[in-house]
Formats: structure tokens, C-alpha cells, sequence
């Protein structure tokens, strides 16, 4: 990879202004061309590579994680931290799929084996954790360092988002927005390593505020400050390859073709971004 970084297409999403209910909020990337987009309108929308709807899921709260299984159906959770529920939609009828007692979910990714991560908050904000799922049976807890089980990986904040993602070598990757880090642990949930902030790059970005996050082919991992308007690009290991400037404060996902891709939650475009060389 170089510094060098291309906007290759620009696509206007449905969305666009500053009232919530015209925001674009979350972006991923389901099949080649086609993208799956959410706002504060309480629908999920499939889209072109021009921006032209082809479905709207309505849903009955607006969507704060998203993601799609296998089959490409849509996996969400609702923004209200309160509720306990995970849902999934097949064709235009929504269902729950989990419901997490006393736990709120907050950030969901597939893995490449087929389970479901899911990071939550506890029902009093005092807790956070990231919990493994095969279909919906629980498998795997993750909350504490394990050299030291009084100490938890994550923070808590019950306004910030926990988006997670899994890398191409196993690891999951937690953009802790309460905690301006990224907790990055093996697939045994031992930490690897948290990522703060690159100060001796570009002054003007020290520190982060993760929220949107994910990885890439390179096994690279890709942060997105919507505070700064700044994508954090890291290698596996926790160390800094690059910056791109870009607004990402509308989501943030990777397409098919390994293109970085942006939305911008008030103007509602998505940026297509070549940014690796191979």
C-alpha cells in the first residue's frame, strides 16, 4: 500500500440533511455493487452503485449496529440502549433473533466460520463485553484481561457506540468509543494489544474517538474519528500505516473489489476509495 488514495465514484444515498431523520448513519457493504444503508429514519435500504433503492426493510426503531449473515440477510440491532433484542430480516419481514436478558447489544459482526459477535452494554451501563454466538447459542464470553480477570477490556458509555469487526487472522477488533481506544484480542479473547492514537504522524490527530470500524484484505485494520474526519489505517499488529481524510461520520465498510467505502452522515454521499496497491 502506498499513500496514495483515489475517490474512484461517489454515490448519493437516500439520506441527506441535518434533521436525524434525514442522516446517514451506518453503511455495509452486501454484495458486489449493492450496499445496505441506515439512518435515523427506522428503515434499512438496499442500494445501487447509482443510489437507487431496490428494498426498504422498515423497521420499528432506527438501527445502530448492522451487518448480514451468510444468506445476506440483514442482522441489526436497535439504537435505543435500553432494548435487549438482536433482529434479522428475511425479505421484508423483521424478527428477533436473540434476546440478551439485562444486556443491551451495541455492535454485531459475522466471522468467517459463521458465528455471530455481538458487543454489549449492561441494562446499568457498568459492564461491557463482547459474547460469541453459534446460530443462537452462547459460546464465548469476553470482558476481562486474562493476566488479570478484575480488569475489563472494554469501557463503558452508554451514548458511544462498541462496533466490532473480526480480522482475516482471527483477532476481534472493538472500536471503544467510551474508552478513545481500539482492543484489539485474539480468537480466545487474550488482548492483544489497544490502540490509542498516532500523535508523531499528525499532531492534529492525537488521540481517537473510534466508532466505525473495519478490516481489509491486508489484515489491516481500518478506524474511522468521525470526530476529526479521519480514518486511522493500522497494521494486525497495532501499528500505524497511514491516515486518510475523508468524512466517515455516515459509516464505514469495505466492498468487493477491497475499495474503502464512506458515507457522510449530513450530505448522506458515499465515497468509493481505491487505497491499496498491489
Amino acid at each position: 500500500m502506498t499513500d496514495k488514495q483515489k475517490v474512484i465514484s461517489i454515490i448519493q444515498s437516500p439520506y441527506h440533511g441535518n434533521d436525524v431523520s434525514q442522516q446517514l448513519w451506518r453503511v455495509h457493504c452486501s454484495e458486489k455493487d449493492k450496499n445496505l444503508v441506515s439512518g435515523g429514519d427506522k428503515t434499512i435500504k438496499k442500494i445501487d452503485k447509482t443510489g437507487s433503492i431496490i428494498q426498504t426493510i422498515q423497521t420499528k426503531y432506527n438501527v445502530r449496529a448492522l451487518t448480514v449473515n451468510f444468506d445476506e440477510d440483514p442482522v441489526f440491532t436497535s439504537a435505543y440502549s435500553s432494548h435487549e433484542d438482536i433482529y434479522i430480516s428475511h425479505g421484508d419481514t423483521v424478527e428477533i433473533l436473540i434476546t440478551i436478558p439485562e444486556w443491551c447489544p451495541v455492535g454485531l459482526c459475522y466471522t468467517k466460520n459463521g458465528d455471530l459477535m455481538v458487543s454489549m452494554r449492561s441494562k446499568g451501563n457498568s459492564q461491557s463485553r463482547v459474547v460469541r454466538y453459534s446460530g443462537t447459542t452462547e459460546i464465548q464470553k469476553i470482558q476481562y484481561d486474562s493476566d488479570n480477570d478484575k480488569d475489563p477490556l472494554f469501557s463503558v458509555g452508554v451514548e458511544t457506540v462498541l462496533l466490532l469487526t473480526e480480522n482475516g487472522n482471527g483477532d476481534i477488533c472493538v472500536a471503544d468509543g467510551a474508552g478513545n481506544a481500539v482492543v484489539v484480542v485474539d480468537c480466545s479473547g487474550n488482548l492483544r494489544y489497544k490502540y490509542l492514537s498516532n500523535i508523531w504522524n499528525h499532531p492534529d490527530f492525537a488521540g481517537i474517538a473510534p466508532s466505525n470500524i473495519a478490516t481489509d484484505v491486508n489484515t489491516q485494520i481500518l478506524i474511522c474519528d468521525s470526530f476529526r474526519n479521519i480514518i486511522h489505517i493500522i497494521d494486525c499488529d497495532g501499528d500505524f500505516v497511514c491516515f486518510i481524510e475523508h468524512p466517515c461520520n455516515g459509516g464505514l465498510s469495505i466492498d468487493a473489489d477491497h475499495n474503502l467505502v464512506v458515507g457522510d452522515k449530513y450530505t448522506g454521499k458515499i465515497k468509493i476509495i481505491k487505497y491499496l496497491y498491489r
